[in-house]
Formats: structure tokens, sequence, C-alpha cells
């Protein structure tokens, strides 16, 4: 066995466009042949490593992890897919293995590996082929969840939608009748103590700010939404696009 090649992992910040490969290989020269494929098929590498510690460590770095089954210490690369499935990896993981280890490559697929690849001839012609294959997946699923989620969205804005328009109506109705009332009042507003005319304009006031509310609710699909308390998230119709305050 050659000597194990150092753990290694990107620098700290850094988001390479292309999906990320790390690869756990602990022979010194497969692991760097392992590289030279990654990056001939256009991958960029996330790191290497040769444990299964290592590979557990490093795995969150990575879009996709090249698994060698052997590795240095006692624990193989199905100890490593086992704790790092468990620990909710969403990447691909490729597992290699040896020649005869279809057993292997099995219990792999079992564990949550999203594809194999046997080390033999034809090793380094198949290996850019697997990879394809499963990035080519992983966008395919990506796609489908941003689908998914515009789907879920658009449901949600359509429903909101008939809420507004519920909404709007019967809240319409009594907000007229309100309106009127005032207007009624303001015909003899000069005969009214002060603070009676401070209160009809306060009333005046917060009856355009109901308005101004309904009218913001109908635009509810060019809303952002902003941090409430803690994590929720809610939309301010009290703030309006163009920076007025509702009402004001």
């Amino acid at each position: 066995m050659s000597a194990a090649p150092a753990d290694t992992a990107p620098p700290a910040g850094t988001t390479p466009a292309v999906p990320r490969v790390l690869i756990v290989e602990d022979d010194e020269a497969q692991a760097r042949l392992v590289e030279l494929l990654v990056a001939a098929a256009g991958l960029a590498c996330a790191g290497t490593a040769a444990t299964a510690d290592a590979a557990v460590r490093l795995a969150p770095s990575a879009d996709v992890i090249l698994m060698d089954y052997r590795l240095e210490g006692p624990r193989s690369g199905l100890d490593a897919l086992r704790e790092i499935r468990a620990a909710d990896y969403q990447g691909s993981v490729i597992m290699m293995t040896g020649h005869g280890s279809e057993r292997v490559a099995a219990e792999a697929l079992h564990l949550g590996a999203n594809d194999y690849i046997i080390k033999e001839d034809g090793f380094t012609q198949l290996l850019p082929e697997v990879l394809a294959r499963v990035v080519r997946v992983r966008e395919i699923e990506r796609q489908l969840a941003v689908a998914q989620h515009n789907l879920i969205r658009a449901e949600r804005r359509a429903a909101i939608g008939e809420i507004v328009v519920a909404l709007s109506h019967e809240i319409n109705n009594p907000l007229m009748a309100l309106s009127t009332q005032l207007d009624l009042l303001a015909l003899d507003e000069r005969d009214f103590p002060s603070t009676s005319v401070a209160a009809l304009a306060q009333a005046r006031t917060q009856l355009a700010r109901i308005a101004e509310l309904l009218r913001r609710l109908a635009e509810l699909d060019h809303e952002q939404p902003t941090t409430y308390v803690g994590t929720t998230r809610m939309t301010d119709l009290a703030k309006p696009t163009d920076g007025r305050t509702a009402g004001g």
C-alpha cells in the first residue's frame, strides 16, 4: 500500500461554481489519479481524505463523495458512508470497490450510495461517465425541487388571493359606511369642540390606513417577507414599496 495522502480541504469561504468532489482514498497514487480524472471531467476537488473519520469531517464541503471501500485505519468506506448519511448529508456518494467486491457495492447502495464503480480494467474511462451521470441526476433533482417549490408558492399565492378577495368584500362594505358617516359628521364639524374635531380627524386617518392595508393585501405577490421574531417571517403590510408608511 502506498503512503496515505494528507487530508486536505479547500480554503474557507470559497464557493466553486461547479460541483465539488471529495476524494476518499488511502493510496496516494490512486488518489492523485482520481483527482486528475475529476479535473478532466470539469469538476472541482473539494479535498482528499485517507480515513473514515476524515471523510466524515470533510463531507459537508463536497457535493459528491468518491468513497473507496478500503481505507487507512480500522473503519471502512461503508462505516464512513453510514455515518455521513446518518448526519443527513444531502450530496451524492459514489462507492469505489476492488474487483470481486459486488457484495460491498450492493451494501453501499443499501446504505445510501448513489452509484458505485469497480476498480478494474477500464476504471479510468468509466469513472468520468459515472461522475457525469451522478452530477446530471443531482441537477435534475435540483430542478425538480425548484419546480416543486414554485408550484407550492403559486398554490399558496392563489389561496391567499381568494382570501384577500373575500376579506376585501366583507371589510369594504362597513368601511364605506363608516366613511359616509364621518363625511356627514364633517358637515357640522365647525360646531364641535376641538377635541371632537381631533377625534374625527384621527378616525378618518385610521379608516384611510385600513383602506391602504387592503390595497397592500391585493399586492401581496410583490411583497418581500422580513424577519419578525426569531426565525418567524412575515409580510410587512405597513411598509409600502414606495417608502411611504400606510395611511401616511
